[in-house]
């Protein structure tokens, strides 16, 4: 009984693993390793990102490095935006220090490249 339970959770495992999605450079290596036998050959031309016209495994490393600068995007923390209106409103109050205008201009102008 044990064997056929351990069969079965081995089967539901390798069910699962291989429905499981591989990613644009996983893909792009299973096309590497096995050649022009690759079940996706059609979607070659994607896996070719520097457009040299091969897939060799620059492309490989390079949709590696995409993808981590993507995860690394997505975990960042967000960066802390500079409160325009405040300082608006320190001009406007008149109580020393006063900020000027370009301090507004520098504070839109931070805010727009993030």
């Amino acid at each position: 009984m044990k064997k056929i339970f351990t069969l079965l959770i081995c089967v539901a495992a390798l069910a699962f693993a291989a429905n499981a999605e591989n990613s644009r450079a996983q893909q792009c290596i299973d096309y590497l390793l096995n050649g022009s036998n690759a079940p996706k050959a059609v979607m070659v031309a994607n896996f070719d990102v520097n457009n040299d016209g091969i897939v060799d495994i620059s492309d490989a490393t390079m949709l590696i490095n995409m993808e981590l600068e993507a995860k690394a995007k997505a975990n960042a923390p967000a960066k802390k935006k500079v409160d325009v209106d405040a300082i608006i409103n320190d001009i406007l109050d008149g109580e020393p220090p006063t900020p000027n205008l370009g301090d507004v201009n520098e504070a839109i102008n931070k805010n727009l490249e993030e």
